[in-house]
């Protein structure tokens, strides 16, 4: 039996089009982080990534996530 702590986990997938040609992309938080450039596959234009704007995007995501309630009741009236 495999030890839980050694399990390969999917490491968080940021999804986002070219700006070009729209063609849709994927790279994880460590790939953006390790280089302030792309390249699209689709139309082969480089793409600069400003980790700094997506570290406080990132921030202010997990931000408003944490203020979500972890219910939500809904009722209805006649």
């Amino acid at each position: 039996m495999a030890d839980i702590d050694t399990r390969i986990v999917d490491p968080p997938i940021i999804r986002f089009q070219c700006p070009k040609c729209g063609h849709d992309l994927e790279q994880t938080i460590a790939q953006l982080k390790s280089s302030e450039r792309m390249r699209c596959p689709g139309c082969g234009v480089g793409i600069n990534i400003d980790t700094n704007r997506l570290a406080n995007a990132a921030d202010e995501i997990q931000k408003a996530i944490e203020k979500v309630p972890p219910e939500i009741t809904i009722r209805f009236y006649r």
